[in-house]
């Protein structure tokens, strides 16, 4: 397994991000099959927050991000205990959806299949 960690939820500012998904209507998250980079042409078009549109995956910042604790990612344990008190939280037994980014993606290494069943729901919202 690489050592690359990919976050699945950064920032338009991230000269590297990619799309991996769409944010519905409904405010969920629909995944594309392969990354799309996010360009500046791109980032021109669609306004000042293209994470609002888009769900933007970048290399993992670790300890240079206010969700890097205790060596882990954060967000995806506070994404988690919301969606339980919520009700949200499907069955880590369902199909996972597709990802373009898996392999790497930081909170698949630290949650696994509960993860992608939370990644969905997990829209970037700025203070």
């Amino acid at each position: 397994m690489s050592n690359q960690k990919t976050c699945p939820s950064t920032t338009g500012d991230t000269a590297t991000a990619e799309i991996i998904g769409v944010i519905g209507t409904d405010g969920l998250v629909r995944n594309i099959p392969t990354p799309i980079p996010l360009t500046d042409e791109m980032r021109e078009s669609v306004g000042p927050r293209p994470e609002r549109i888009f769900r933007l995956a970048g290399p993992c910042m670790e300890g240079r991000c206010a969700n890097w604790q205790n060596k882990a990612c954060a967000l995806i344990d506070r994404m988690r205990e919301q969606a339980e008190r919520l009700q949200l939280a499907t069955d880590a037994a369902d199909k996972l959806p597709r990802c373009a980014i898996r392999p790497t993606c930081v909170w698949w290494r630290q949650r696994g299949p509960e993860a992608c069943q939370i990644c969905p729901q997990v829209a970037y919202n700025p203070s």
